[in-house]
């Protein structure tokens, strides 16, 4: 994950280092972000920050495959909380958050965005959960769909894993500004920049009210869907179905 300067003092971008030119990302990204977004909270001088892919055109595909299809159910517990710490340190620091979306946002990646406080996207963005696609149920921050885009929206995203584009995540409430895919960067940093102007404990203490609006019953709800993820990882199911995904054909179930 590397950190770049901010278009302006108090504004940093984080950027999403995957692997390929999909940006898929693992367990090292994410411990990666956790780490760098408690270093950024504990600064005074840190605002705002921008969360994005590294690159010009991809936020990020999901997670990667060919880590996690061979995944014991202890290993796949300490990915999935891993993954749930740096998305729930977006949602609960006192730093507002800003996630700008370029091409792919799915799986993984989706539930970092969902978790950001603001989201940009480009008319070039893909954003969806397939986790069921490939032998896994849809977890942690993917409990912030329902309270997103409603409850109707959320099961057949959810269910099917297909994908909307830019447009219709806008029409859903799942973003919040449509823009050219040369101007998610500017858009998010004039965001950035408006945020700037009001009390850095104020919109802490916002952040904190909005965060407590969002608990009740989620950790809850968050600890029944990482032992429901951890489940999986006791069938041979997952690893079918990812492999089946990475050759690109139908998976063999129960053979």
């Amino acid at each position: 994950m590397y950190r770049n300067p901010g278009p302006a003092d108090g504004i940093e971008v984080v950027e999403l280092k995957g692997r390929g030119r999909l940006n898929i990302l693992g367990r090292a990204t994410f411990s990666d972000l956790s780490e760098r977004l408690k270093e950024l909270e504990t600064n005074p001088k840190t605002r705002v920050i921008i969360i994005t892919g590294v690159g010009d055109g991809v936020f990020s595909a999901g997670m990667d495959l060919l880590e996690m299809k061979d995944l014991n159910p202890i290993d796949a517990e300490s990915l999935i909380r891993l993954l749930h710490q740096g998305a729930k340190k977006l949602l609960t620091m006192a730093v507002p958050t800003i996630a700008a979306i370029r091409g792919p946002c799915l799986g993984g990646a989706l539930e970092v965005a969902l978790a950001c406080d603001i989201r940009v996207a480009g008319e070039d963005a893909l954003l969806g959960l397939p986790e069921v696609r490939v032998g896994i149920p849809s977890v942690i921050e993917a409990s912030l769909l329902p309270k997103t885009v409603g409850l109707g929206r959320a099961r057949h995203l959810i269910l099917t894993g297909n994908p909307v584009n830019a447009q219709e995540a806008f029409e859903m409430g799942m973003v919040d500004r449509v823009v050219a895919p040369g101007d998610v960067i500017d858009t998010a940093s004039e965001i950035a920049e408006d945020l700037l102007g009001m009390s850095r404990a104020v919109l802490a203490s916002q952040k904190d009210i909005i965060a407590k609006w969002l608990e009740v019953s989620d950790e809850e709800s968050t600890e029944f869907s990482i032992q429901e993820f951890i489940q999986r990882f006791k069938t041979s199911e997952p690893k079918e179905a990812m492999e089946a995904y990475l050759e690109e054909r139908a998976p063999r179930f129960g053979e």
